[in-house]
C-alpha cells in the first residue's frame, strides 16, 4: 500500500492522501517498536479508524481544521499509527497549538525512525525550526511535591515535574495548589525560543484557618427554603389584606342597607333577618381575614429581618491566597 504526501501553502502544512478503510491499515507501515508491545488492533477498529482519517481529510479540506483534529485523534486513538501524528502535527499548527504541535510532530520522527524518507524528516525538522520560535520552555520547581500546576485554568501537571513543560509563547496565568497550602499564583510573559525556571515556594495555612470536616461546602450553592417562605408569606399577607378590604367593603354596605331598611320604610322581619345575617357573615369573614394578614405579615416580616442581605450563593473553588481567601467562579 503507497501512502503519498502532499505540501501545502501555509505554516509547512502537509497532509497525508487519505488510506482507504479497514485493510488499508492493515497494510500500512508498522510503527517503530515501543519501549512496551502494544495490543493488536482488530479489524473492526481499524476500518473505523480508516473512516475516521478520511473523514479527518475530508474537513480540513473544507477549512473545519477543529474538527478535523477531532477526528484524526480518534484515528490515531484507535490504529496507534504514527503516521496520523504528522497529519494532527500540521493540523494543530494551523490552529495556533504550537506546542502540541511540536509535541506530536517529535513523536512521529520518534516513532518513524528510519522507516521515513529523507524528504519527509528534511519537512519535518524545518516546521520544528518554526514551531520552536512560537514557544518557550518553561521549568517549574515547587517546594512542595503533589501540587497541582494549573495554566491558564487548566490542571497540566503535577508536582515535581521530571522535564521542563514545553508551552506556546504568550502570556500565561499559573497557579500552583495544594490542599492545606496557600495557592501560589504569578503572570508570565514568554517569547520564542525562552527557556524559563521558576521557582515557586507553597506556603502552608496555619491550622486555625484550615477548614474542618463538616464546615459547610464553599463549592455548593446551599438551598434557600427561607427566602422561599419570606416570599410565599409576604404574598399570603397581601392575599389576605385584600380579601379582608373587599369582603368588609360588601360588609360595611350590607349594614348600612340593613340600617335603611328599619329607618327608612317598614320592611318584612324575614327580610330584615336575611338582611342581617348576610352583613354578619360577611363582617365576620373580613375580620377573620385581616386577622390572618396581621399573622402572616409578622411572619415575612421575621423572615425578612433574617435575611436581610441573602444573595443568590457563588460557585467557586477552593483556595487561600497569602493575603486572605481566594475564590475562584462565578458570583
Amino acid at each position: 500500500m503507497l501512502v503519498n504526501f502532499a505540501r501545502v501553502s501555509g505554516l509547512g502544512v502537509g497532509l497525508c492522501l487519505a488510506l482507504s478503510a479497514g485493510s488499508a491499515w492493515a497494510q500500512a507501515e508498522s510503527p517503530a517498536p515501543a519501549s512496551a508491545p502494544s495490543a493488536p488492533v482488530s479489524a473492526e477498529v481499524l476500518k473505523e479508524a480508516g473512516e475516521r482519517y478520511a473523514r479527518g481529510l475530508t474537513l480540513y479540506g473544507d477549512g473545519e481544521f477543529l474538527l478535523a483534529l477531532v477526528e484524526f485523534e480518534r484515528a490515531y486513538q484507535l490504529s496507534n499509527n504514527y503516521k496520523v501524528l504528522y497529519n494532527i502535527g500540521q493540523v494543530r499548527m494551523q490552529l495556533a497549538r504550537y506546542a502540541k504541535a511540536k509535541e506530536a510532530l517529535e513523536e512521529y520522527l520518534k516513532l518513524g525512525g528510519t522507516s521515513l524518507s529523507a524528504e519527509r524528516t528534511q519537512a519535518v525538522n524545518k516546521d520544528l525550526a518554526t514551531l520552536a520560535e512560537r514557544t518557550a520552555s518553561l521549568s517549574i520547581v515547587s517546594s512542595e511535591v503533589g501540587a497541582d500546576i494549573s495554566l491558564d485554568g487548566k490542571v497540566i501537571a503535577t508536582s515535581p515535574l521530571t522535564a521542563p513543560l514545553i508551552v506556546d509563547a504568550g502570556e500565561h496565568n499559573l497557579v500552583l495548589h495544594k490542599s492545606g497550602f496557600y495557592d501560589a499564583t504569578q503572570s508570565v510573559t514568554l517569547a520564542g525560543h525562552d527557556q524559563l525556571e521558576l521557582k515557586v515556594e507553597l506556603k502552608p495555612i496555619p491550622l486555625a484557618m484550615q477548614p474542618k470536616a463538616g464546615d459547610v461546602r464553599t463549592d455548593v450553592a446551599p438551598a434557600k427554603p427561607a427566602r422561599t417562605a419570606m416570599w410565599a408569606a409576604w404574598a399570603g399577607t397581601g392575599a389576605f389584606a385584600a380579601t379582608a378590604g373587599v369582603v368588609g367593603y360588601f360588609g360595611i354596605s350590607k349594614a348600612n342597607e340593613l340600617e335603611s331598611m328599619r329607618t327608612d320604610s317598614p320592611a318584612d322581619a324575614a327580610e330584615l333577618e336575611k338582611a342581617k345575617k348576610s352583613a354578619r357573615t360577611l363582617l365576620a369573614i373580613s375580620d377573620v381575614a385581616a386577622g390572618l394578614a396581621v399573622v402572616t405579615g409578622g411572619v415575612a416580616l421575621y423572615l425578612t429581618l433574617s435575611h436581610p442581605s441573602e444573595k443568590p450563593a457563588p460557585s467557586v473553588a477552593l483556595g487561600i491566597a497569602p493575603n486572605g481567601l481566594r475564590l475562584r467562579g462565578s458570583f
